[in-house]
């Protein structure tokens, strides 16, 4: 009898522990006490785990010094990434293509490419790397049909004005990891909501470029600043509004994975 409650409790624990990586909506942060250096630059964790739609899902910033260059490994053919500057002005090297460019500039890196980094400036520079892997296999050619990896200048972005702030258009497509891949910026002003709460069966991220919100999450809210990262589950209650008295910025980053999403 004492076995098979041994086993039972190591079963129960071992089923807990397969669970413990599985991301809850909520506020993510930055967590200064798990600096790592690597490769000339410091990485602090914010977000790792997995989801519904996503296999593997790490959220990092990465300190470049100035005067200094980052090289990442080649990606990996089963993973993406989605490169944000956070602060200063960085040369990103695409492939054989170097663009410099400065906060909240984007970069998309389709699966099997490679990117590095340079900081030209007398200061660090600061950039956000998020790395995924979708449930669905990759489908490299899918990803090249619908146009390479490709590095987006914020200031370049086209701005649309409202009432309630700005927004721009980022990416709205197929890549190696999703049948549709959706990244928009947008400004709240001051006593403004995007939207009311909603749900929807796709997931979210929501990457706090500068200012506050307050984020609706089913039946509660919380506070949310710049830098952190809102990851908004599927079929969960949602919706942020700027409480503050400055203009907000952030990235809503959305991925499909089923045909009727």
């Amino acid at each position: 009898m004492k076995i098979i409650f041994a086993i039972f409790f190591m079963v129960i624990s071992l089923c807990a522990n397969a669970q413990s990586d599985t991301l809850k909506a909520g506020v993510y942060s930055l967590d200064n006490n798990k600096t790592i250096h690597i490769g000339g630059v410091e990485k602090r964790p914010i977000i790792t785990g997995k989801t519904l739609d996503l296999l593997k899902f790490e959220i990092a910033t990465f300190t470049l010094p100035a005067d200094k260059v980052y090289t990442q490994p080649i990606t990996d053919s089963q993973f993406e990434q989605l490169i944000v500057v956070k602060s200063g002005n960085v040369t990103l090297t695409l492939n054989d293509t170097a663009k410099t460019v400065g906060a909240y500039s984007i970069a998309l890196i389709l699966a099997g490419d490679k990117i590095s980094f340079k900081n030209n400036a007398s200061e660090p520079a600061t950039f956000y790397v998020i790395k995924y892997k979708s449930t669905n296999p990759a489908d490299i050619k899918r990803g090249h049909d619908a146009g390479p990896s490709v590095i987006k200048d914020w200031s370049l972005l086209k701005v649309n004005k409202s009432a309630k702030g700005e927004t721009r258009a980022i990416f709205d497509r197929a890549t190696s990891m999703f049948g549709r891949f959706d990244v928009h910026a947008t400004a709240l002003n001051p006593g403004y909501a995007s939207h009311d709460p909603h749900t929807h069966r796709v997931e979210e991220l929501i990457l706090m470029l500068n200012g506050s919100v307050q984020e609706t999450i089913a039946q509660d809210k919380f506070d949310a600043h710049a830098g952190d990262c809102i990851y908004l589950s599927s079929g969960i209650l949602h919706g942020p509004k700027n409480i503050s008295n400055e203009q907000c910025y952030y990235l809503a980053i959305q991925w499909h994975n089923l045909k009727t999403d």
